[in-house]
């Protein structure tokens, strides 16, 4: 586990210590914090330092003849209006909330830092999960959303990410984040950039009222179409090693496309959400005639992994619908339909053991905790 050198110059002693405070106790994992107040104190240390991998400093400090040769990434700590002479250095709003600071800062290290920083936080091993339909409008999302905050309700550490080109995630989690959006991501997998992790850790937001961590959506909605297979196995990849989530849950469209069939063939479990309906059914069935053709053709197998669940389940009497079955297997979970169902009844809704869709979040989560 890396822990970067922090070094950080402000002559409000009162803000130094509060930030310090934030730092050690959220994020001492991740920094070694020095600190200073005093002007002479802090140029007699950075004289003698080795090498500082961040330097966070007050436009006081900043003066021409301060020797940054042994800094990797300087960084100016504004309160407002700064003069010409530093406006060449990095700068960050010294007002903020600590976690959009920290995430500004380690989004501007992964950029101007030139060595790799491998960040495994821990030891756990990440499941990959995907929920996945034919069908638009099946209620995949919803249970995508409802697992990932049932989940970290039952200390779970989760990073939902959705990989659909018109996601939902900010009608249920927060919409500001932390100024760092999908694009900031896909950009930086383009560029083949070393610090995969530290921009994951700066771009990534954590919903405030359910701990749920997750990406906010794309600024450009035609930027997740440049997306390759292999960047997406990247992405996720980078996800497991840092080995700080106990699951990934991802959310993907209805497409049958490469970068969906890559998530379904690298996922540990895929859950099919289908409405209970004959159009579901025979959507089903095409779905399972491309499948074949994958095996065929590129000897893909992934359809032992897989859990069939049946949502909005009404009293059809329709007779074909009897044998309603994923690869053999009859459906792990019957959702019955729910009138007025909707995003803005929010999480707390999805998670009620008091309502069907809490009770059948639940036997999800209940599952995947027996199996890990």
């Amino acid at each position: 586990m890396p822990t970067l050198n922090l070094v950080i110059a402000d002559k409000d002693q009162s803000y130094l210590d509060m930030l310090v405070d934030f730092l050690y106790s959220k994020y001492g994992n991740r920094f070694y914090v020095q600190s200073f107040s005093n002007e002479k104190t802090f140029n007699e240390y950075i004289e003698k330092a080795e090498r500082i991998d961040i330097l966070l400093i007050s436009p006081e400090f900043c003066s021409k003849d301060l020797n940054l040769e042994k800094v990797v990434t300087p960084i100016v700590l504004s309160a407002g209006v700064i003069s010409e002479d530093i406006k060449n250095f990095k700068i960050i709003s010294k007002y903020q909330t600590g976690d959009k600071l920290v995430s500004s800062i380690l989004n501007i290290f992964s950029e101007t830092s030139n060595y790799e920083v491998y960040t495994e936080d821990g030891d756990k091993r990440t499941k990959v999960i995907t929920f996945y339909s034919p069908c638009g409008g099946a209620g995949k999302s919803t249970l995508a959303i409802g697992t990932s905050v049932r989940c970290a309700q039952n200390n779970m550490n989760i990073f939902y990410l959705n990989l659909e080109k018109f996601p939902s995630t900010t009608a249920y989690f927060d919409s500001s984040g932390n100024g760092q959006n999908f694009s900031n991501i896909l950009y930086y997998l383009k560029d083949n950039n070393k610090n995969l992790s530290l921009k994951i850790e700066g771009c990534r937001s954590i919903d405030s009222s359910t701990g749920v961590h997750y990406f906010l959506p794309s600024e450009n909605v035609f930027d997740i179409d440049e997306l390759t297979p292999n960047e997406v196995k990247k992405l996720v990849n980078q996800l497991k090693k840092m080995g700080c989530y106990d699951a990934v849950i991802i959310d993907v469209s209805s497409e049958l496309s490469s970068i969906n069939i890559s998530i379904l063939e690298y996922s540990d479990l895929v859950y099919y959400v289908l409405p209970f309906d004959t159009v579901s059914k025979y959507k089903l069935d095409i779905l399972m005639k491309g499948y074949e053709i994958l095996n065929k053709r590129q000897g893909i197998h992934f359809l032992e992994k897989t859990e069939l669940i049946l949502n909005k389940c009404v009293n059809s009497g329709l007779s074909n619908l009897v044998n309603f079955e994923l690869n053999g297997k009859t459906a792990f979970l019957h959702i019955p339909y729910i009138k007025g169902l909707d995003a803005s009844l929010g999480t707390q809704y999805l998670t009620d053991l008091n309502n069907p869709m809490g009770n059948s979040v639940n036997q999800i989560v209940h599952r995947l905790t027996i199996e890990k």
